[in-house]
């Protein structure tokens, strides 16, 4: 099987499948859970995305995913529906924000919609 830049609707189709049986209701979902369909989203628009796996060493507060398009940067930060920004989250991303270059994010298991507007429309949605 092919990895390129971007998946096919069938390949997208293949994944989503596999995560509805794998997964509980969006509400319970973590934050691991919903990282892999951040990436599963950006893979299908053909987003090049990076995610430190151990974070131990960094520097606090970097936003989980960074992505881009060629055209378009993203700085996304996953959350639980529960989860809380820490301090050092907030100022990257509201810096990254500020620079007029980079959207950023906050993705929860119930506003992953919020992602696949930008992704298609390059649009941040309200809310």
């Amino acid at each position: 099987m092919s990895r390129g830049l971007s998946w096919g609707d069938e390949m997208y189709a293949r994944f989503l499948e596999g995560r509805r049986r794998a997964q509980d209701a969006p509400s319970s979902q973590s934050e691991e859970q919903l990282l892999q369909s951040v990436r599963a989203l950006l893979t299908r628009y053909g987003f090049l995305h990076y995610h430190t796996r151990d974070s131990r060493r960094s520097d606090a507060g970097f936003p989980d995913v960074v992505a881009t398009d060629g055209r378009r940067l993203v700085a996304i930060e996953c959350k639980s529906a529960t989860g809380k920004l820490t301090v050092a989250q907030t100022r990257w991303l509201a810096l990254l924000e500020h620079t007029g270059t980079v959207t950023c994010l906050v993705i929860r298991p119930g506003t992953i919609g919020v992602l696949e507007t930008w992704l298609r429309t390059g649009q941040k949605a309200c809310g």
